[in-house]
C-alpha cells in the first residue's frame, strides 16, 4: 500500500508520538526542542483521513558531526498496528529527500536499539556506543551523508 506522506504541525504528531515515544505519559513530553523552528519539518503518514506515524527534521548541530548543514531526525514512530508495512520506511526516505531539498549535508539521530538494525541497512553510520537517555531507553548516535 502506498502511504501519503504530508507536511504538517508538530502538534499534529503529539498523539503518534505519545503513544509510541512516551508510553502515554502525556503531551507534555512529546513537544522536542526546535519543534517550532521555522526550519523544522514534520511529516505524517496518513492511512485516509488518520496519522499513523510520523517523523520530524530538526536543524540541530551535534559534537559528533562538527561539520554544518547538518540536520537532525526526530521522533520517528508508527502506530504498532500499522508497523511492518513500509510506513517507516516511506517516512525516512521523505525525510531523507527534504533534507537533501533543504541543501544538508548529513542527517543524524540519536536511535533506539529495536531501531539500529533498520537505520543501518538504510546506509546510516554508528561509530560510538550506546547510551542511555533517561526514562526513555539506550540509544546510538547514527548518521548519514545526504547524497
Amino acid at each position: 500500500m502506498n502511504w501519503i506522506i504530508k507536511k504538517v504541525n508538530s502538534q499534529d504528531l503529539y498523539p503518534v508520538r505519545n503513544k509510541i515515544l512516551r508510553n502515554n505519559k502525556g503531551y507534555a513530553y512529546c513537544k522536542f526542542e526546535g519543534d517550532d523552528l521555522k526550519s523544522s519539518i514534520h511529516l505524517a503518514a496518513y492511512n485516509k483521513k488518520n496519522i499513523v506515524g510520523g517523523v520530524s527534521l530538526i536543524e540541530n548541530s551535534n559534537k559528533n558531526l562538527e561539520l554544518s548543514k547538518v540536520i537532525q531526525l526526530r521522533g520517528m514512530c508508527v502506530y504498532k498496528k500499522f508497523q511492518n508495512n513500509n510506513i517507516g520506511q516511506t517516512l525516512l526516505e521523505n525525510a531523507e529527500l527534504m533534507s537533501k531539498e533543504n541543501k544538508y549535508t548529513y542527517l543524524w539521530m540519536n536511535a533506539r536499539k529495536p531501531a539500529l538494525n533498520f537505520y543501518l541497512k538504510n546506509g546510516y553510520k554508528n561509530k560510538l556506543k550506546s547510551f542511555i537517555i533517561e526514562g526513555i531507553g539506550e540509544h546510538f548516535f547514527l548518521y548519514k551523508k545526504l547524497k
